[in-house]
C-alpha cells in the first residue's frame, strides 16, 4: 500500500528531523534502513519546485536550480559540479548520507540523504531545518 505524497514527505520529514532526538539525545531517525547501492541513484532527480540532481554511474553530479529549494535564500546552495558517494546504510535511519563534493575544491558543503525512490536537501539551522524533496524523473 502506497502513502499518498503528502503523507509520505510528512513522515520522511518527522523521521529525517529525528522526532525524539533533540530532546534524547543525537539518535539517528527511526525507520527501516534502505541499503541501497550507488547504481540505484543514478539518473537525474527534480524537485518539485524545480530544481534538479544529476547522478551519473562514474560518481559525478550536476545540481542545477538549488535555489529555487531556498525560497529566496540567496548564498544558501550552489549550483555545480563534482563528484558524488553514497553512505553506507546505518541501522533504523530510512536515508542514507549522499556525499557531493563539488569540483575544483572537493568541498562538501550541503547535506543530502537518498533513498531509493527519493533524494532530499537539508539546509539551515540543526534545529529547524529545511528540506527539498527530489523524485525521479522518466
Amino acid at each position: 500500500m502506497r502513502m499518498p505524497v503528502s503523507l509520505a514527505r510528512w513522515a520522511a520529514l518527522l523521521s529525517l528531523l529525528g522526532g525524539c532526538a533533540c530532546c534524547c539525545g543525537n539518535w539517528a531517525p527511526i525507520g527501516p534502513s534502505p541499503d541501497i547501492e550507488a547504481a540505484d541513484v543514478v539518473g537525474t532527480w527534480v524537485s518539485d519546485e524545480g530544481a534538479r540532481i544529476t547522478l551519473n554511474g562514474d560518481m559525478t553530479f550536476r545540481t542545477d536550480g538549488l535555489t529555487k529549494c531556498l525560497e529566496g535564500e540567496e548564498g544558501v546552495g550552489g549550483d555545480g559540479e563534482g563528484t558524488w558517494s553514497l553512505g553506507d546504510p546505518e541501522t533504523l535511519d530510512p536515508y542514507q548520507d549522499l556525499t557531493l563534493k563539488y569540483a575544483p575544491y572537493g568541498e562538501h558543503l550541503q547535506t543530502w540523504r537518498a533513498q531509493e525512490d527519493e533524494i532530499v536537501y537539508v539546509w539551515g539551522d540543526t534545529d529547524n531545518s529545511e528540506i527539498c524533496f527530489f523524485s525521479r524523473t522518466g
